[in-house]
């Protein structure tokens, strides 16, 4: 057995990180994000409003193999696996052992090398960017150039941080401008992903919209650049996150490759501590940054004649080793949620809501109220389609473009509703806090989109602005009838911490004739003098319940003199 293990240890050490996720992905149960992602494979496009489609694809194929969790994830642990070994191919100086002690050390590459999210997709794709790009560098042909392209192409399919993966890639090795071989890369790589360009020009560009605009908080927080940095840390450990980076900072690249991967750790991490001036910064926004970590580390430590580095990192392997099965034994789907934690636990308990709500509609269709993440497990567990209601106190996302809504109008629908409002007075037994009411008539109509030609003008006591609106040509016959007609456009003031107020415009969907038409309107408003932030909504069934139908308004209320 020992010359076996001697003579085949990488095809073992790879053999038991896939079994060991897969048997993880068979017995987790999916996390909010992987529910709403398999939605999104039941709708194949080019394009989603939150991300590009990598993820819809590679769970659509594993999903046709199982129809299970697994099945959700199979893609996703085969990738995982091989980005492991094709990091290990990044490494010039060899040292098996060292290199699967530093990957096993980093929780977060096996621990969430199960989850269907676009982060795992993105840093196989970065792990194979990378050896394209060692290969293109060492020999500058046309057959090299094109496969740069596509595993440009394949990233930015994945999630659009692989931009910056190429941004620093190219700053790090200012002499590709000069080569004729880089444009036909990049080239290659923007027509292979024309089809998604497209799908979000169609779509009048909601991600650039959502990424850039509608996600930013509105001031700065010191919490928000203190959870970045510490974040950071432990997701590169949990235990030795801090040795990794203190020897990725202390390694000198020996080659273009190496200098590449280094640029883009630190490109990374410098442009999303930037990022938490504008907003809290999600820790997994950072991943790709772990082909890099990984590599350079090993490659540091390798080299390092300095014996402590290496006896930190074996001795403090047994521990993290610890934490990493009493993580996994938690996550099982069958092991008990920690009391008190219930509510925001993700792998726990949703088959109880789910069951509670599924009785309770007793075949009904159900319309859960701003939370895409309780529709999405609705729909996998319970096996029927759900709509999530984006109302004006909440956020856009893919719900506003599928056909879902559409196919509910005039139906007798269960609302959902994640907290007790007096419309929500009935708590559904079985569940932490999800309140339920019926609806016989059900409308909304967040495919409306009111697009303003500027920012609303405050104007002696009112509120003006101008612009058009834009409705789904099957919808203008719904506005004629009732009770669809009563749908009114509202304005709704954003208050953080407190209840948003609304304010009639006398506008109503009846008013609508055609696809596109131009709006202009003077709203009374009693604002104090502040700054305010204002969107645009439509009534719905739900009384007191408002669709999102505009983007977010800065608007200055001066003082009176």
């Amino acid at each position: 057995m020992l010359p076996s293990l001697k003579n085949n240890h990488r095809l073992y050490f790879y053999l038991i990180w896939f079994t060991v996720n897969f048997l993880q992905a068979c017995f987790t149960d999916l996390i909010d994000d992987e529910a709403y992602y398999w939605v999104y494979s039941q709708f194949p496009a080019w394009g989603y409003f939150d991300h590009p489609p990598m993820i819809a694809w590679l769970i659509k194929a594993g999903y046709a193999l199982f129809h299970h969790e697994i099945g959700v994830r199979f893609f996703i642990v085969l990738l995982n696996t091989a980005t492991v070994y094709l990091i290990q191919q990044l490494t010039e100086k060899k040292d098996d052992l060292l290199f699967y002690t530093i990957a096993t050390s980093v929780a977060v590459a096996h621990l969430g090398g199960i989850l269907a999210v676009p982060d795992l997709p993105l840093i196989f794709f970065v792990a194979l960017f990378f050896c394209l790009y060692r290969r293109f560098t060492r020999q500058m042909t046309i057959a090299n150039s094109l496969l740069l392209g596509l595993g440009c192409a394949l990233m930015l399919y994945s999630k659009y941080h692989g931009v910056l993966i190429i941004g620093f890639t190219l700053l790090s090795n200012l002499t590709l401008f000069k080569k004729y071989q880089t444009y036909i890369a990049g080239g290659f790589a923007l027509l292979l992903f024309a089809p998604h360009l497209y799908w979000q020009y169609q779509h009048d560009f909601p991600s650039v919209q959502y990424h850039l605009f509608e996600r930013n908080a509105s001031s700065y927080q010191v919490a928000y650049t203190m959870e970045y940095l510490i974040g950071q840390i432990a997701l590169a450990g949990p235990l030795m996150g801090w040795l990794f980076l203190w020897a990725v900072g202390r390694y000198k690249p020996a080659n273009l490759t190496e200098k590449a991967l280094k640029f883009s750790l630190v490109g990374f991490y410098a442009f999303f501590l930037v990022s938490t001036l504008k907003g809290r910064v999600e820790a997994n926004w950072t991943i790709p940054v772990f082909v890099a970590l990984i590599a350079l580390s090993h490659q540091y430590i390798v080299s390092d004649p300095d014996p402590s580095t290496r006896k930190w990192l074996c001795k403090s392997l047994p521990l993290t080793m610890v934490l990493i099965l009493l993580v996994r034994v938690y996550m099982l789907s069958f092991m008990p949620g920690v009391p008190g934690f219930s509510k925001d636990d993700e792998i726990h308990g949703s088959r109880n809501w789910v069951s509670a709500i599924r009785e309770k509609a007793d075949g009904a269709p159900v319309v859960f109220t701003n939370s895409y993440q309780r529709a999405s497990k609705y729909w996998f567990y319970a096996g029927q389609p759900a709509l999530s209601m984006n109302g004006d106190d909440y956020r856009r996302n893919n719900y506003n473009f599928w056909p879902i809504e559409d196919s509910l109008i005039g139906k007798r629908v269960l609302a959902v509703c994640g907290y007790r409002l007096p419309v929500f007075e009935e708590l559904l037994p079985g569940t932490d806090s999800l309140a339920s009411c019926w609806v016989g008539q059900y409308f909304s109509f967040s495919k409306v989109q009111i697009r303003l030609d500027s920012k609303p003008r405050w104007e002696a006591g009112s509120i003006s602005f101008g612009g058009e609106v834009l409705s789904p040509a099957h919808y203008l016959d719904h506005f004629r009838q009732s009770p669809y007609d009563t749908a009114a456009l509202y304005v709704t003031i954003v208050q953080p911490d407190e209840i948003d107020r609304h304010f009639p415009t006398g506008f109503t969907v009846k008013q609508l004739r055609q696809e596109r038409q131009p709006l202009q309107l003077q709203v009374p408003v009693d604002l104090p003098a502040g700054h305010y932030t204002v969107r645009l909504a439509l009534s719905t069934a739900i009384p007191q319940r408002y669709s999102l139908n505009s983007t977010s308004f800065a608007l200055e209320v001066p003082a009176a003199r």
